[in-house]
């Protein structure tokens, strides 16, 4: 690769610095005037792991298109479900990265390589974000750093959300106009409502492995989310032995999919199912299979909203947690169901869940507040701003 023999011939690496600072001096000034193709999509991800959610979901919906050219830049080359990963750091990388209009980021300008070299008058980016926020994020988080952010916002041609209440939201933490959030619906979304046999095939084959491991059970699916001071020991032996009782004479299975950076939880014998590496890296595959979600902060629950099934707290902490990071929205109010602080209660609300198997009137009306679009055609409306832009 390019960079990897600049690399090889200076190898002290205060000449690797200084020759890389002269490098991305040279690509913001080549940058200025180099011509920009309007038809040039860019998807820069880190790695594999990276290329899921609405990146993934919006770029596999638009890369058959006779409009657009569709790129993903990535750190290393590789293929993989016949989709080609161009390297960050090629030389054909680096024209690529030179002559795109667009750019689609899911996080910050970080995820763009040589961010810090772009001249983003002469382009437009679009955050594709990563989900439905209920906590604070960019202003909205006590802790932010302000001028930093509105540098990085200022940038933005576009964030997608999905409806006006999740704009009202996107607008305070974004600090942006609401021409430039977009009621589109997420991307990824549309893989939870459209018909299985459409679906990509590597999620057919991670929905009927999940299946394969369920049997004939119903799947709780317990997703919670990150703490900053996490414990492993969320139930204590006795509750242990209640719940995997309870998962017993229910005929159900308890299947756990645990934050990336959250260690396991000590389940203390009960036989579960713990998909935390597992082959289903799509949210979407995991959510399409549970009879019922149990979950606390995660907003993995207003996704779930769009399937009409049980939704169940679980927030043993919440007096705490909701000063810190604290949320967007009055949490009780906003939640489906009611908040479980107790094992006890949790316990009796999944068991009333289990028999009843309905939705309340509160849930049917939150389900219509954050999702305007109920067509499965988020990214088609997507590319009709680019279209229309």
């Amino acid at each position: 690769m390019f960079i990897e023999i600049l690399k090889m011939i200076f190898r002290e690496s205060k000449t690797t610095d200084i020759l890389f600072d002269l490098f991305k001096s040279f690509l913001s000034l080549l940058d200025k005037f180099f011509p920009k193709d309007d038809k040039l999509l860019l998807f820069p991800i880190r790695d594999k792991e990276d290329y899921k959610d609405n990146m993934r979901f919006y770029y596999e919906s638009v890369t058959d298109s006779s409009k657009f050219n569709c790129v993903l830049l990535c750190y290393s080359k590789e293929s993989f479900n016949h989709k080609r990963f161009i390297s960050f750091h090629s030389f054909q990388g680096i024209l690529y990265w030179m002559r795109a209009r667009f750019i689609f980021i899911h996080h910050g300008t970080s995820d763009i390589p040589y961010f810090d070299s772009i001249d983003f008058n002469r382009r437009k980016l679009i955050n594709l974000w990563h989900g439905i926020p209920l906590k604070g994020i960019g202003f909205t988080d006590s802790k932010a750093d302000v001028d930093k952010l509105k540098k990085e916002f200022k940038l933005y041609t576009g964030v997608i959300c999905s409806s006006k209440l999740d704009q009202l939201a996107m607008k305070s933490s974004f600090g942006l106009p609401n021409e430039k959030i977009w009621i589109t619906g997420l991307p990824r979304n549309d893989s939870l409502i459209q018909e299985t046999n459409t679906l990509p095939n590597d999620l057919i084959k991670e929905l009927e492995w999940i299946q394969e491991k369920v049997g004939d059970k119903q799947m709780i699916l317990y997703m919670p989310t990150w703490r900053k001071n996490s414990s492993n020991d969320i139930f204590s032996k006795e509750e242990c032995a209640k719940l995997n009782q309870f998962l017993k004479d229910n005929n159900a299975v308890l299947t756990v999919k645990n934050h990336p950076n959250t260690e396991p939880f000590n389940f203390r014998g009960i036989d579960i199912i713990d998909i935390s590496n597992s082959p289903c890296k799509e949210v979407s595959v995991l959510l399409r299979n549970a009879d019922i979600l149990v979950t606390d902060y995660s907003s993995v629950w207003v996704d779930y909203l769009l399937l009409d099934r049980p939704i169940v707290s679980y927030c043993y902490d919440f007096d705490s947690y909701k000063e810190d990071p604290g949320f967007i929205y009055d949490y009780e109010n906003i939640f489906p169901e009611k908040i479980n602080l107790t094992f006890d209660s949790f316990l009796s609300n999944l068991q009333k869940s289990l028999e009843k198997g309905n939705i309340s009137e509160k849930q049917k009306r939150l389900k219509h507040l954050f999702h305007e679009n109920l067509d499965g055609k988020n990214s088609e409306r997507i590319y009709a701003k680019l279209v229309g832009n």
